[in-house]
C-alpha cells in the first residue's frame, strides 16, 4: 500500500505525536486513511516523520511518530521562478511542473505584454502542495502574490544569480551562466505569451540579470520556465545519475 504524505505545522507536533487538521485532515479523509495506516508527515523542517495513524476523530487525526529522517528530495539550493501571468489555466501547469523540478517559490507578475490579470493564489498554493506530495518533497513550494515588473526588479537584490531567457537573445547558454554552479539563491524570469518589451530586458540586465537563449526555437511561456529550471537542476546535479 502506498504511504501517503501530509503536511502539518511545527505547532502540531507534541512529543511523539503529530496532529493533522484542516485541509490536510480533509485530504486524509478523502484518501480513506484509517487507524493503523502508515503515513509521512512533514512540518517544514526538512525532515520526514514516518508514523502510524492512532486516532481519527471528527476534526483531526493523531499520528504516532515511528521514525524521523532527513528528506532526500528537497532541492539543495533555492530557485524562485518569476513568471509573467499567462492566459487561461496555464499557470496551474507551470506551478505543478516547476514545483516537481525543484522551484522553492513561484511569483506571478504583470508585464508590458501580459494580457491576463486574474490570479487565484489559494488555488495555486493547493496545486503546489499536491505537487510537493507527489514528488516527495518536505518543503512546500510557495505560490506568491501577484506583483508587477517593478516588484520583480526590486526583488532581484535578494538573489545571488538572476537568469532571464529571452526569445531575441542571440547567444548565451543556461549551462554557461557565470556563477551557476555555486549560487545559493537563483531567480529565473520568464515572460508571458507576448514575451518581454526591450525596455524590460534592459531593466533586468541593469539589475544584474544574465540574458540567455534557450535555443533556436521559440518556446511557449509554459515551457520556457520548465526547461530553464530543468537545465539548472541538471547542471547542479539534481537531475540524472
Amino acid at each position: 500500500m502506498e504511504i501517503r504524505r501530509f503536511f502539518a505545522s511545527p505547532d502540531d507536533v507534541a512529543g511523539d505525536k503529530i496532529y493533522i487538521s484542516g485541509d490536510e485532515y480533509a485530504h486524509l479523509k478523502v484518501l480513506r486513511q484509517k487507524v493503523g495506516y502508515k503515513v509521512v508527515v512533514c512540518t517544514g523542517d526538512g525532515k520526514d516523520y514516518e508514523g502510524t495513524i492512532e486516532e481519527i476523530s471528527r476534526d483531526r487525526a493523531v499520528v504516532r511518530i515511528d521514525t524521523v529522517s532527513a528528506n532526500a528530495n528537497d532541492p539543495a539550493f533555492d530557485i524562485t521562478l518569476f513568471q509573467a501571468l499567462p492566459k487561461g489555466d496555464k499557470m496551474s501547469f507551470i506551478v505543478q511542473k516547476c514545483t516537481e523540478l525543484g522551484a522553492r517559490r513561484i511569483v506571478p507578475f504583470l508585464s508590458a505584454y501580459t494580457e491576463e490579470t486574474r490570479y487565484n493564489r489559494e488555488r495555486m498554493q493547493r496545486v503546489a502542495k499536491e505537487a510537493c506530495k507527489q514528488c516527495g518533497r518536505s518543503l512546500v513550494c510557495d505560490a506568491g502574490e501577484l506583483t508587477d515588473f517593478d516588484g520583480v526588479i526590486s526583488s532581484l537584490r535578494d538573489y545571488d544569480l538572476v537568469i532571464m531567457p529571452y526569445e531575441n537573445a542571440t547567444c548565451g547558454r543556461t549551462g554557461d551562466v557565470k556563477g551557476l554552479k555555486t549560487a545559493k539563491k537563483i531567480a529565473v524570469i520568464i515572460g508571458s505569451e507576448g514575451g518581454f518589451a526591450q525596455e524590460e530586458v534592459q531593466r533586468a540586465k541593469d539589475a544584474g540579470a544574465q540574458i540567455v537563449s534557450l535555443g533556436r526555437r521559440i518556446l511557449r511561456c509554459e515551457t520556457a520556465g520548465l526547461v530553464t529550471i530543468a537545465l539548472i537542476a541538471y547542471e547542479r546535479g539534481e537531475l540524472g545519475v
